[in-house]
């Protein structure tokens, strides 16, 4: 064998070695993962002498003086959760006491969370750290992640780094014994879709191009719902199994109602499992499904459940979306069509505003449809370097809808921020862009241990 042979294997088999260790998990949720980034931005903070701003993916992260031009770095986003055993070894626990070096202290509590925080009047949505101590920690040779620039990952060397932060919750009733699941599903396979991660706008900027035919459309606080009219198994009595033994031609599949939550499909199984947990006293899903009208074979809506639920309590503290106590609304934001051999289509936002006029139902508020260019006429510019328009484009949309308190709600809270969708006719492209003034609430909710429904559903 040629030497040139022998070392295009050994330099495929390193390659593919060092893929492995960077890597997301399957259960990751991509609006957590790190991202090994290189500097190429870095100013001053004005109101510290020993502070700077570094902007990764168009958020400002406030860091030390060690970081330089060109450096390499990780990027933790905001509400992720870094693993204990890294902060220990780069000791940076505010208790002394679980840091490797008992004489250094950081800033970390010990949920170990990242939040989005002022500090000395500037915004910070993240956490930086050199990219060498993280090759340390897993014991990677020194500058090992520079050949992974602008890559994200969760897991590096078969550890796991960083994943979303989520209060735990306990059972409604922890007294009661939780039946066993019923054996018989009546789903099928294709049929049902739960809701897909709506991923962060500002790192996903670069799937914008100015041609995009877009719709922008309010971000609602509330939980997230839906409902389908797809193919399901059929419940068969005896004597029709019976029957289907003996060859008879006996109908085993029919179309009905499926609905669920975020995570969770309701009625999964033709007999519902005993004292199954539903956040709330009552199953608001099920609830707010059978309120719902009838729903055309191969639809299913996806929508936000706003306001209360019916035993007076919010949905999310302090959002009532016009709502009188005991009362809610949904706002149809997703509409799809599954035929029977699972084809998914997507209906777009004039279609979703149609299909809810007619059934009588409301969609999401819209603020803009049509191209991305168009979107703020003349002032987006650069038509000739779409990298150009694309910081234009972002920063327009920060200015003109974020930050300010939700237009929709009787109390004082700040909105949410919206979703960008990008219309596609076989696939879901639907981005956010949440508030600062959002964010920073929703950390100090979390600081209380209050639980957010999305994530314990």
């Amino acid at each position: 064998m040629h030497n040139k042979n022998i070392i295009h294997i050994l330099v495929y088999v390193i390659n593919n070695k060092l893929k492995k260790m960077i890597t997301i998990s399957k259960e990751a949720n991509p609006n957590y993962l790190c991202k090994i980034i290189k500097i190429d931005n870095i100013r001053k903070h004005n109101n510290a002498d020993k502070l700077q701003i570094v902007t990764v993916d168009f958020q400002d992260v406030v860091t030390g003086m060690d970081a330089k031009q060109g450096d390499v770095y990780v990027y933790f986003p905001v509400e992720c959760k870094i693993n204990k055993n890294f902060l220990s070894f780069t000791n940076s626990f505010r208790n002394k006491e679980l840091n490797a070096d008992k004489e250094k202290a950081g800033f970390f509590e010990e949920n170990c969370r990242v939040k989005a925080v002022k500090l000395r009047g500037e915004k910070s949505m993240g956490y930086l750290v050199p990219a060498n101590e993280v090759e340390s920690f897993n014991e990677l040779n020194k500058n090992t992640l520079i050949e992974y620039i602008n890559e994200e990952f969760d897991t590096i060397n078969g550890i796991k780094l960083v994943e979303k932060y989520v209060v735990k919750t306990k059972q409604n009733n922890p007294n009661i014994k939780k039946g066993k699941q019923p054996k018989l599903n009546r789903l099928i396979d294709g049929q049902v879709h739960l809701h897909v991660d709506t991923e962060n706008l500002r790192k996903n900027i670069h799937k914008i191009n100015p041609e995009d035919t877009i719709s922008i459309t309010y971000k609602t606080h509330g939980t997230s719902g839906w409902v389908a009219n797809v193919l399901t198994k059929k419940k068969l009595s005896w004597f029709e199994k019976v029957l289907l033994k003996l060859g008879v031609n006996i109908k085993t599949i029919e179309y009905s109602r499926v609905y669920g939550s975020r995570k969770v499909v309701k009625n999964k199984y033709f007999k519902d499992p005993k004292n199954q947990n539903h956040f709330y006293e009552y199953d608001i899903w099920k609830d707010v499904s059978d309120k719902l009208p009838e729903i055309p074979k191969g639809y299913t809506l996806y929508y936000e459940i706003l306001g209360y639920t019916k035993t007076g309590g919010f949905i999310q503290d302090n959002y009532d979306y016009g709502c009188n106590v005991a009362e809610n609304k949904v706002g149809v934001y997703r509409i799809t069509h599954t035929t029977p051999d699972g084809l998914v289509t997507e209906l777009s936002y004039p279609e979703i505003a149609e299909f809810c006029e007619k059934v009588g139902l409301t969609p999401s508020h819209l603020f803009y449809y049509g191209k991305a260019k168009d979107c703020f006429y003349n002032k987006v510019v650069h038509p000739d370097n779409v990298d150009l328009w694309r910081v234009d484009f972002i920063k327009h949309l920060e200015n003109l809808y974020n930050e300010k308190n939700c237009f929709m709600s009787k109390s004082s809270v700040p909105e949410e921020g919206i979703v960008l969708r990008k219309e596609s006719l076989f696939q879901c492209e639907s981005y956010k862009l949440k508030s600062f003034k959002f964010l920073k609430e929703e950390s100090e909710e979390l600081d209380k241990g209050e639980v957010n429904i999305e994530d314990n559903e």
